[in-house]
């Protein structure tokens, strides 16, 4: 389990809701935009609640290691939702292509095919 510091308070949460959040927090920092993270976590007393974060490009939190005899905090669904809008905020990736082979598509900048085109004449 891992304790997210965030402000003035904190959030017990499961290890990998902890690592998907900071990197997005990341990304989003990176980015200079900000979104909300709804997740699961524990409050003082152990009890399973819900907390809302605030990510963007002020933000600062510390994530430690939360001592807890208990079961995990898991949400493999949020896990998958919080690193699909990290790898939006990234872009596209470089796609791999086997060793000495060309990349998969390449469009020089200095083509034609970026100059305007007539939409009233019909192309055949």
């Amino acid at each position: 389990m891992k304790r997210i510091h965030y402000v003035e308070d904190h959030v017990v949460t499961g290890d990998d809701i902890a690592a998907a959040v900071v990197s997005y927090a990341r990304s989003l920092a990176i980015a200079g935009r900000s979104d909300t993270v709804d997740l699961p976590g524990l409050d003082d007393a152990g009890e399973a609640r819900r907390y809302q974060l605030l990510l963007g490009p002020a933000s600062q939190m510390l994530v430690s290691d939360e001592p807890w005899a208990g079961d995990e905090v898991l949400d493999a669904e949020l896990v998958a939702d919080i690193e699909a809008r990290s790898a939006g905020i990234a872009g596209p990736q470089p796609v791999a292509t086997g060793e000495g082979e060309p990349p998969v598509a390449t469009v020089s900048l200095e083509t034609d095919e970026f100059l305007p085109v007539d939409m009233e004449t019909p192309t055949s």
